[in-house]
């Protein structure tokens, strides 16, 4: 809700900047984003490979996600 709230007033403001879900979990957004951690990690993928839990599943997606932020970087440089 935060979010969505603080993307509402940026664009009302005229405001430019680049979104970023760092939740690999969430089901749906209700604002869009610019850079999407389920585009590059898949979570419920995650754990059936490492055999987690709900917690240890977005911890770790969030880490193999970190391994990629180059990517992330040169997104934002263009």
């Amino acid at each position: 809700m935060f979010l969505h709230c603080l993307v509402c007033h940026t664009q009302a403001s005229n405001i430019h900047g680049y979104v970023m879900n760092l939740d690999p979990a969430v089901m749906s957004r209700p604002f869009s984003a610019n850079i999407d951690t389920r585009d590059t990690v898949k979570y419920k993928e995650v754990m059936k490979q490492f055999n987690l839990g709900p917690n240890g599943g977005i911890l770790t997606s969030l880490n193999l996600f970190s391994t990629k932020f180059y990517e992330v970087i040169s997104v934002i440089e263009k």
